[in-house]
């Protein structure tokens, strides 16, 4: 069975890895989904402020194979609608 690093990042770097071994790329990109989840879980709050995590997936032959990056962005909440006229 092939064996995959999954090495997770931030702004800051290297968070940590984790090698598994999976049948196939498929099962190995649905590992990452998961392995993201984890992660942003433990995180938390500290990654919104226009933050972002990647996770590169490596295969045996440490060649990157796929790679899921998600990121955070906070936004000034617009003034209601409501304060605003409106026009004809």
């Amino acid at each position: 069975m092939p064996r995959y690093r999954f090495t997770i990042s931030d702004d800051k770097g290297e968070i940590g890895n984790k090698v598994v071994d999976l049948p196939n790329l498929s099962a190995a990109k649905t590992q990452a989904v998961e392995e993201a989840s984890r992660a942003l879980a433990i995180i938390d709050g500290s990654f919104w402020p226009d933050g972002h995590l990647q996770i590169d997936v490596t295969d045996e032959s440490d060649l990157v194979v796929a790679t899921l990056m998600t990121s955070g962005s906070s936004h000034q909440r617009a003034e209601s609608a409501s304060t605003h006229e409106r026009r004809p």
